[in-house]
């Protein structure tokens, strides 16, 4: 007998809220048949330019935003569990690029079925909009701290973020967390050079605040970062009552 493995989104969805029945069928249709797609795969295609969201099944993606000579930001962060395009509904086209940052696969829909869970379902619609919200809050901080924050404060609070999220998304805390980006990658979401990003790397693990064992990281010293950043962890603090 097949064993049903329940999807990262149901999952997440459903430590917040009791789904019901009509939910979770409502929430099976919505993803369909999920697609494998390789690291550094585009989500999405102008051969099916309605399939303009994206529900991550596993594996993590990012969004860039690229410029002139080849200068680029990793802007948003997804892993399993995630939708990818709530930013977008006010666009036509994607404005930034969207990845897999690793193997994974994805549920693509369109807008108009996304619409339709809200008519049906209109708890499950708020819920998913205040899940996105969070990451909208983590960006903004990111975007303070890379305005405003040294460049050791900067990693720091970039890898507490991660950790945050990473426990938000499996609902299981552990000292580790899984960080499959490579120095030029972080530090092209911190505004770093991956020669910096290096130096750091190896002071914190020098002075044993962090370990690393790629593609895995320990942060040795969470609180003593938390209150050096005053760190406000934004995945803690989902307020749903709103919506009840």
């Amino acid at each position: 007998m097949l064993k049903i493995v329940q999807s990262a989104f149901q999952a997440r969805l459903g430590r917040h809220i009791a789904l019901t029945d009509s939910e979770r069928d409502a929430l099976s249709r919505l993803e369909g048949q999920p697609v494998a797609l390789g690291k550094r795969s585009p989500l999405f295609s102008d051969s099916k330019p309605q399939d303009r969201i994206a529900i991550v099944r596993s594996g993590w993606a990012v969004t860039r935003v690229r410029s002139d000579g080849n200068q680029t930001t990793i802007a948003q962060i997804f892993m399993a569990g995630d939708v990818i395009g709530l930013s977008d509904l006010g666009l036509g086209r994607p404005p930034h690029e969207t990845t897999m940052q690793t193997d994974g696969s994805v549920h693509l829909l369109g807008r108009k079925a996304l619409c339709s869970l809200g008519a049906e379902h209109p708890r499950l619609f708020a819920l998913i909009l205040s899940l996105a919200s969070l990451d909208a809050a983590a960006t903004n901080d990111r975007l303070h701290a890379i305005t405003r924050y040294s460049a050791e404060d900067r990693l720091m609070h970039f890898l507490l973020t991660i950790k945050a999220k990473s426990e938000q998304i499996s609902g299981q805390p552990s000292d580790r967390f899984p960080l499959p980006m490579s120095q030029k990658e972080i530090g092209d979401a911190l505004g770093l050079t991956d020669i910096y990003v290096n130096r750091l790397l190896r002071g914190l693990q020098k002075s044993g605040q962090l370990s690393l064992a790629r593609p895995n990281v320990k942060i040795n010293e969470r609180d003593v970062w938390a209150t050096r950043l005053n760190f406000q962890d934004r995945y803690a603090a989902l307020d749903f009552n709103w919506a009840s």
